[in-house]
């Protein structure tokens, strides 16, 4: 395979990478802010800026349809978009807000890591979001049926969850051999409270799930397992994006390992092998991991990420 494409991916990847994937329940951020490292000691003082847009833009997810990029980040109370015809002009596209919850549901607070997806003539967004208690939440889905998605009436459709109704965040979709697959974040059952999976269901359509769960990935090796006291813990499995050049190509689900908050937050892959079933667990092969902290180049929790195409 040429390296060349998947390099842009990934580089465009890094670029958008928010660190330590903080789940921020600020409803804006001041964007003329930069980050700092006060945190790190022998780095106290040192600011960084982000190259496409400044301050933290925690779960960033881009897509493109007829030369538009549109960009999506954690917000916390409601749902933000950005539409760009070039990403190195990012910081200087209006956000709109396009959606905001209304109170007293189970999906009117703590909206995070909101993707935005054009399947069959129609944007969808998915995101998860709960009542304000941390073991509420759960996957929702909006829908818009205008072709430009800053414009027209974002619609819930509901829930999407599968019979275990359980714990869930950053759901993504697959599109694989012309079949849609949600994929997610989330929990066993309560008993396993904050110990995290990814798993795997077919979709009948944009906003049903049809079948059980499956679990295609469990925090088991060390680096799954750190805490951001750098204390070994349950283990986390989150952020799951695809990655593939075209349907040629190696098809991969990147994902975020250990606890966000800690530098060693990292990004690990998981490999669907060639001619397998998306379903079937043992088909996801070559689990390793693939963006890491480097104290040599400061460079610290790898968290959250999301991939683009560029020409």
């Amino acid at each position: 395979m040429n390296s060349k494409p998947l390099l842009k991916l990934l580089l465009a990847a890094v670029l958008l990478a928010s660190g330590a994937c903080k789940k921020s329940t600020t409803p804006e951020i001041d964007e003329t802010q930069t980050g700092t490292t006060a945190s790190i000691p022998h780095l106290a003082g040192v600011t960084f800026k982000n190259p496409l847009i400044d301050a933290s833009r925690a779960d960033p997810f881009v897509a493109q349809k007829d030369g538009n990029y549109y960009f999506m980040y954690t917000r916390g109370n409601n749902l933000g978009l950005r539409k760009t015809t070039k990403m190195s002009e990012l910081s200087q596209a209006t956000e709109k807000v396009i959606w905001t919850p209304p109170s007293g549901t189970g999906y009117s607070s703590n909206l995070w890591a909101p993707e935005i997806h054009y399947i069959s003539g129609k944007w969808y967004i998915y995101f998860a979001a709960n009542d304000g208690g941390g073991d509420s939440h759960r996957m929702y889905v909006l829908e818009n049926v205008s072709q430009d998605p800053t414009v027209g009436t974002w619609t819930l459709k509901g829930k999407i969850s599968d019979t275990s109704d359980q714990w869930a965040i950053d759901g993504s979709i697959l599109n694989y051999n012309g079949a849609y697959y949600f994929i997610w974040s989330g929990w066993d059952s309560p008993a396993t409270r904050y110990k995290q999976y990814i798993y795997i269901a077919p979709m009948t359509n944009p906003w049903t799930i049809s079948g059980e769960r499956i679990m295609i990935s469990a925090p088991t090796n060390n680096w799954e397992k750190y805490e951001p006291s750098g204390s070994q813990g349950l283990g986390v499995n989150e952020g799951p994006i695809m990655l593939q050049r075209d349907q040629n190509s190696p098809l991969f689900l990147i994902y975020s390992a250990s606890r966000y908050g800690g530098d060693n937050y990292c990004l690990a892959q998981i490999q669907l092998k060639n001619g397998g079933n998306p379903t079937n667990p043992a088909d996801w092969i070559n689990k390793k991991q693939v963006f890491v902290s480097s104290h040599e180049n400061n460079v610290y929790g790898p968290g959250h990420n999301g991939f683009l195409p560029v020409a």
